[in-house]
């Protein structure tokens, strides 16, 4: 049997140089979707209408944007950024799926639309590449911290409430378009599921694999800054109907989901000052 090691393992150099694609698809689409969501009905791979399901789209990419900045930038160890490509590997399966099943939707004269597809072809098996790199370079198999048991309790609730929001949104029956707070057709539907997918599957990776204090700063920044800017919407979207019931089960879930992501790095906060787990 090897010997446990305690000491955190770097990400490897190819594994950092890759979130750099990251980074930039992910500030190119989430600046135009979330800024000026009204061109996305003219100038994007297919009309994204209205202009509210524009902006979550938005919210998500630059929600992707904290993630690759802090992997690029801040975070030193594998396990602070690990949550992240299951979550990413999701997301990519189900917007290219939505892609496939909706393909007379989109505008295949348009070359952004064969860029579209073509990452979220190419994600998943890169990502799976790179994870298997990664694992197979690593040693580090901490021994888990016991003050991080309520937090992933809680991550588990959040992360199944969050991944049956998108299969509901995926399998997008009449009466749940009819319920949303905004206009959704099945393919916006499909699209807004595979967000709701990625943060739930970065929770569900928490609750199963964290292990450490270090391991939560990455994921609660990206779930947080996702959840924050989609709390916006209202304040910036005439069309989103605030009125009905439908609305405030929506707001809720996201005003929960974004106290845990604060709890969340509250809780770490002191992980700096701890050198046995200090990766930032």
């Amino acid at each position: 049997m090897a010997e446990r090691r305690d000491v955190p393992d770097p990400i490897l150099p190819l594994v950092r140089r890759s979130v750099w694609v990251l980074l930039v698809l992910a500030g190119a689409n989430g600046v135009y979707l979330y800024l000026v969501p009204g061109e996305a009905a003219t100038n994007y791979a297919w009309p994204v209408m209205p202009a509210a399901t524009a902006a979550f789209m938005g919210a998500g990419y630059l929600a992707g944007l904290v993630a690759a900045y802090l992997a690029i930038f801040r975070v030193r160890h594998w396990r602070s950024v690990y949550a992240l490509t299951p979550a990413f590997i999701c997301l990519s399966v189900l917007l290219l799926a939505a892609t496939l099943i909706h393909a007379g939707r989109f505008r295949w004269g348009f070359p952004l639309t064969w860029i579209w597809t073509a990452v979220y072809a190419t994600i998943p098996i890169a990502a799976a590449l790179l994870w298997r790199m990664q694992s197979q370079a690593a040693r580090d198999d901490p021994v888990r911290d016991p003050r991080t048991r309520t937090l992933r309790g809680i991550s588990l609730a959040a992360g199944a409430s969050l991944t049956a929001v998108a299969v509901v949104l995926f399998a997008a029956p009449d009466d749940v378009l009819a319920r949303w707070p905004w206009t959704l057709t099945d393919l916006t539907s499909r699209v807004l599921g595979g967000w709701y997918a990625l943060s739930g599957t970065m929770l569900l990776t928490m609750a199963v694999g964290l292990r450490r204090r270090h391991e939560t700063v990455v994921p609660f920044a990206t779930v947080g800054a996702w959840t924050a800017l989609i709390m916006l919407l209202p304040a910036l979207h005439g069309e989103i109907d605030t009125r009905g019931g439908a609305f405030w089960a929506w707001f809720l879930l996201h005003a929960a989901l974004l106290a845990l992501c604060v709890g969340a790095l509250l809780a770490a906060r002191n992980v700096l000052r701890e050198p046995a787990e200090a990766s930032l």
